[in-house]
């Protein structure tokens, strides 16, 4: 006999024992992957100046990952690669122009997010030449799988109402 109350059931035996006891994305662990001040070359922002001469920008990300550590076997494809993180940051500037630091952003966070061991990101990006005066000038970005793919498909159904 098991009756549920709130997230904790109470079996026959009598012990207390959460009810999502055999999910087991949540009794993992995770680990972080961290790219910290990466300046790079890029064709950002929405004066004329900007569009026709790249500026330094610099990039940060803390990328939460699960743990999957035990069972990697020395096998840079098992885990999220900071090496790899870094080429596809260069490949999305290569790209072309980009009006705004958050649409940077959401970049960042797609290249991220398609990769399902990757939970949570949080990104600092500046722009370093902008004012004589600051050191740098930017934005942090935090978002976590769960709310960024409620979001994604939330956006996709806004653009086909646009389309009809």
């Amino acid at each position: 006999m098991s009756n549920k109350f709130k997230n904790i059931s109470v079996i026959s035996t009598g012990s207390w024992v959460p009810s999502d006891i055999n999910n087991q994305k949540n009794t993992m662990g995770t680990y972080e992957v961290q790219i910290n001040e990466l300046t790079l070359m890029a064709s950002i922002g929405i004066h004329k100046h900007e569009k026709i001469k790249k500026q330094r920008v610099r990039i940060s990300l803390s990328i939460q990952v699960i743990d999957n550590l035990n069972i990697v076997d020395e096998s840079i494809d098992n885990v999220v690669s900071y090496e790899k993180v870094i080429k596809n940051l260069k490949e999305i500037l290569s790209t072309g122009h980009i009006e705004l630091l958050e649409t940077l952003g959401e970049k960042i966070s797609d290249m991220c997010f398609n990769d399902k061991r990757i939970l949570r990101i949080w990104m600092k990006l500046e722009k370093l030449d902008v004012f004589s005066d600051a050191k740098s000038v930017g934005i942090e970005i935090v978002k976590d799988k769960k709310n960024y793919s409620k979001k994604k498909s939330s956006n996709l159904n806004i653009e086909k109402i646009l389309e009809e």
